[in-house]
């Protein structure tokens, strides 16, 4: 998408912005994402704006002998068996983090571990809390490329096995588990081995936002189609964000991006980069914003056939927040890798707005605020899809890819696309978790015109508030984020 397509909206607030995308960055997702993983649970105890606000076989193989007819004492009968019905989907869709070695907290790929957390699975698949797919993926708000979440025919499977006999079956070793997603062609940075410390304020209690120059000039220009972050401590990374900045681009007070980017850099020469609260820093003018990751996310790579425009020149510059709410995080470091890979040519150009008006309150006379003690506070913003295209001369836009985004007293999250006559959900997310932030990408991208409006709703539970929860960039804070890949 060329800069006319950036709308004063998105040129003016990139405040809006820092905090993801997590903005999560996620943002995006044909992605190619790991399969589903982890849950907390313990194991059985038997072993076995216009914003508005209201109030293959590995393990032992012991337990049941029954074999595939599932008969048991009482004469009780299931033609449901682990490996005949239950292991492949759960090597399909869980195996990948639920294996030995993997990130998830006990394995699924072998009968006597399935067995011994058979309540704990039924009860995540049946929620949809795994695999990590939140989502709505039943059609009515929006169908996705790349889905993790299981059928309902899937679901009843694991449900009818888990509440008979738990039958074995005949053991088997020709299931694999499927390889994660690689960005293949991509170029490697990594940015300094840094030790972050709490400077974030109020609005981002135990954070620090800092950014650096990965890429101070690239070597031929083309478009950006896809990214990764491998995150050298998970435990303190919040987000990552990348913006494409062109060194000759002026800020108002006639300064260049480059030397803007060299006064931040000097001002703490004893620390690696600078201070970012505000996009790539104070008084900088980014091109885009094409790189957002937060935690859950795999590698990204636009829809087919897309890409964000970068020119011969341009320097990439990363935001990374960090959080140091956990007190035995305090003092340790980071370096994080980011893969991106870039192509000549692509048919249909994109961008990524990560537009916020909650998180806009804190620039107005009186900020949003959620009330401390509710079950259930609602706020929702919205933009005209006509301030977005702007002076573009366009009529439309589409929509190809969206990136919830909220923090720890979020619950819920949905974008509705408004017509005069129609309101129509493009996604629903019914129960938000901060660890699984993703991007999803549309089937079939949407077409947003010009007389139609993006609303989002944020939903907010606020019992465990010690105070009222204000808008702001730490993760004690909130946000109400929905993140977007858009083309003209």
């Amino acid at each position: 998408m060329n800069k006319s397509l950036r709308s004063p909206f998105f040129a003016s607030r990139v405040r809006a912005a820092p905090d993801h995308a997590t903005f999560v960055g996620a943002l995006i997702g044909a992605v190619v994402l790991l399969a589903g993983c982890g849950d907390d649970a313990a194991p059985p105890a038997d072993g076995g704006s216009t914003g508005s606000q209201t109030s293959g076989q590995t393990g032992s193989e012991t337990g049941d002998e029954t074999g595939t007819d599932g008969a048991d004492e009482t004469g009780s009968t299931s033609s449901r068996t682990f490996w005949g019905d239950v292991a492949p989907i759960y090597f399909d869709s869980c195996v990948t983090c639920h294996r030995e070695g993997g990130i998830g907290p006990f394995a699924l790929d072998n009968y006597a571990d399935a067995v011994t957390w058979a309540a704990a699975t039924q009860l995540a698949v049946t929620e949809r809390t795994m695999p990590p797919w939140l989502a709505q993926s039943d059609g009515e708000c929006g169908d996705f490329v790349d889905s993790r979440a299981l059928s309902d025919e899937e679901v009843d499977t694991i449900t009818e096995w888990v509440e008979s006999e738990q039958a074995q079956g005949d053991p088997r070793d020709d299931l694999e588990v499927p390889q994660s997603g690689t960005l293949e062609g991509a170029t490697d940075y990594v940015t300094p081995n840094f030790e972050p410390e709490i400077v974030g304020g109020p609005l981002a209690e135990f954070d620090e936002y800092r950014c650096f120059l990965i890429e101070p000039g690239l070597a031929s220009g083309g478009f950006l189609t896809g990214y990764d972050i491998i995150p050298g401590n998970d435990a303190i990374l919040h987000h990552v964000l990348g913006f494409i900045l062109e060194p000759d681009e002026t800020n108002d007070n006639g300064v260049t991006n480059l030397d803007r980017l060299a006064a931040l850099d000097a001002e703490s020469p004893d620390r690696a980069g600078w201070p970012c609260f505000e996009g790539a820093g104070e008084e900088t003018e980014d091109e885009s914003l094409p790189i957002a990751w937060a935690p859950g996310q795999g590698a990204v790579e636009f829809p087919h056939g897309t890409g964000v425009p970068v020119n011969e020149g341009d320097m990439v510059v990363v935001q990374v927040h960090y959080n140091l709410a956990d007190p035995a995080n305090i003092g340790s470091s980071d370096e994080t890798q980011v893969r991106i890979r870039f192509e000549d040519e692509v048919e249909n150009p994109t961008d990524m707005f990560l537009p916020d008006l909650f998180l806009e309150t804190l620039f107005e006379d009186e900020p949003a605020v959620l009330p401390m003690g509710e079950a259930s506070v609602e706020y929702t913003w919205e933009i005209p899809v006509a301030y977005l295209l702007g002076d573009s001369g366009l009529d439309s836009l589409t929509l190809y890819g969206v990136l919830p985004h909220m923090h720890e007293f979020g619950q819920r999250i949905r974008l509705d696309v408004v017509s005069s006559d129609a309101q129509t959900c493009a996604v629903n997310v019914p129960a938000w978790d901060f660890n699984w932030q993703l991007m999803y990408f549309y089937e079939e991208p949407i077409t947003l015109s010009a007389d139609q409006t993006l609303s989002v709703t944020c939903d907010y539970n606020t019992l465990n508030a010690e105070g009222p929860v204000t808008p702001g960039w730490g993760t004690q804070n909130e946000m109400c984020l929905m993140g977007m890949v858009l083309g003209g």
